[in-house]
């Protein structure tokens, strides 16, 4: 076994979570991977879906436009994992889409192929139905979080929600996550970047956060989650 695939192994906790180890290895050898730059983009709106993408190194992030062209990050994907799972069920047109946020390792494999696969796997076809029903629940939260929470409430709950995403541990450590710019931090949270920038000010003034370099550390984890709460608690 080399290096790639036991890499790919041990990560493959996710959509391939419950496959005997065989089935990962047929999966992993009809995957066709490549090494891609920050800026590529997979996908887009109305485009068909031909192929299934397993992050395997790096960050995608899944986004919309508005018709004026602001942008609103549906969620960011670490490895590994799956994206474009949504062309295998009904309407094969993309409905967003899909940008390398740093250089990324992609694997690819064909919507027919998958299919296929699907159709003689049962542990699989129930991976892929938990894995849309999360990513849809995802999606739900964030509507509700554009809808009834402040700025600064959205922001708390995306700077603690990434620090989870990272594996930190909230509870024994200074949770910190990868810098994100304030327009992408905009862009998760459905704001203007200026607001974004205001927030961000006000976080580091009142102990909230600390910004070094290429990290953010959350230095006040648990005023941060009541701030996050505050509108559940209402």
């Amino acid at each position: 076994m080399g290096h790639e695939q036991e890499q790919y192994e041990a990560g493959a906790s996710n959509v391939f979570c419950d496959m005997e180890w065989a089935q990962r290895e047929q999966l992993y050898k009809l995957m066709n991977s490549a090494t891609y730059s920050t800026g590529q983009i997979f996908y887009s709106p109305d485009e068909p879906g031909e192929q299934l993408f397993v992050l395997q190194s790096g960050r995608v992030r899944i986004y919309k436009l508005s018709p004026e062209g602001r942008a609103l990050t549906l969620t960011i994907l670490e490895p590994v994992t799956v994206f474009g799972e949504m062309s295998l069920v009904g309407h094969r047109l993309h409905d967003s889409f899909a940008e390398a946020m740093t250089d990324c390792v992609i694997g690819v494999i064909k919507r027919d192929t998958l299919r296929q696969m699907i159709e003689n796997s049962p542990v699989l076809a129930r991976c892929f139905m938990e894995l849309i029903g999360q990513r849809l629940r995802e999606i739900e939260s964030k509507l509700a979080d554009v809808a009834f929470k402040s700025v600064s409430e959205r922001l708390a709950t995306v700077l603690l929600n990434m620090a989870s995403m990272a594996e930190t541990q909230l509870d024994t450590m200074i949770p910190e996550v990868v810098r994100y710019t304030h327009q992408q931090l905009a862009e998760l949270i459905g704001s203007y970047r200026e607001t974004v920038t205001k927030a961000i000010g006000e976080f580091r003034e009142t102990g909230l956060i600390r910004i070094e370099e290429d990290t953010i550390y959350l230095t006040d984890v648990k005023r941060l989650q009541q701030l996050a709460n505050k509108s559940a608690l209402v």
